[in-house]
């Protein structure tokens, strides 16, 4: 019994489905949705087995049971799941704002409980996951890592850092995309087309990131070969440091979202 079964199979839910079939690794699938059902078809594929409901899986097959449906339709969901639920399941919720607290008193039979909070890089095991359970032995926390193929398993001491961390890792390839259009605009408006321009930008972020990681260099170390003394790129730099300007943008921008999931988290609860 080491099995996994992921019910719910929205956006998310596709994307943990790709990570598995990307690693030749099985999972059963609860999916209601035909759009959803006939993208997962089209795999044909003995890696996935696919259920429309509850009554003929045998849940004693699986050790998790990962949760990845929209806090709105949780409690509709775990009225017609709890009467399978066993002790022995470990529920891995993917459920934005539901603390652990919450998940466990949803269930009568009292299985532990662990919240994953990924962002959409998952789909390639490129994820940086917050992870969180009130009381998963060592043991258990150990056999979690048979999820590191979803990419890093940050380990998270308080439930209440998970809202730091969605709007840090979460939100974070849409910060970076964000500044990556303000590029792609600059460049647009020198008359390069939007196709060269996106690739431009993408080699000029690849190329940067494989850098730092074949030189295994901070990125202050890479800021100073670059930045010489008296020059372009120097200028630019001091500009953006300039009264902390462009640190306390995003600083400030991050806390907006870490203070708006706070808040989500409490019309949950």
């Amino acid at each position: 019994m080491n099995e996994t079964l992921l019910i719910g199979c929205g956006n998310l839910g596709y994307s943990i489905t790709e990570a598995f079939f990307k690693k030749k690794k099985k999972i059963s699938i609860v999916e209601k949705n035909l759009k959803n059902l006939n993208l997962l078809r089209k795999k044909k594929t003995k890696l996935i087995t696919i259920y429309k409901s509850f009554k003929k899986i045998n849940f004693c097959r699986y050790k998790y049971i990962m949760i990845c449906v929209k806090p709105k339709d949780l409690q509709k969901l775990i009225k017609q799941l709890n009467k399978y639920i066993q002790k022995s399941n470990i529920i891995i919720s993917f459920v934005a704002g539901i603390k652990t607290s919450s998940l466990k008193n949803f269930f009568s039979s009292k299985p532990l409980i662990v919240r994953f909070m990924p962002n959409l890089s998952i789909k390639y095991g490129e994820s940086v996951t917050a992870v969180y359970s009130e009381n998963l032995s060592v043991k258990e926390k150990k056999n979690l890592k048979i999820f590191s193929f979803f990419g890093i398993l940050l380990w998270l001491k308080k439930e209440e850092e998970i809202d730091f961390f969605t709007a840090f890792f979460g939100g974070g390839p849409a910060y970076i995309c964000y500044f990556f259009q303000c590029l792609q605009n600059m460049l647009e408006k020198k008359n390069i087309k939007k196709k060269v321009s996106i690739e431009l930008i993408v080699t000029l972020f690849n190329g940067t990131i494989n850098f730092i990681e074949k030189e295994k260099i901070e990125f202050k170390d890479l800021i100073k070969r670059v930045a010489s003394k008296g020059g372009t790129t120097e200028k630019a730099l001091k500009y953006f440091s300039q009264n902390n300007r462009f640190d306390s943008v995003i600083t400030t921008a991050i806390n907006k979202a870490e203070n708006r999931s706070k808040e989500l988290s409490k019309n949950q609860s």
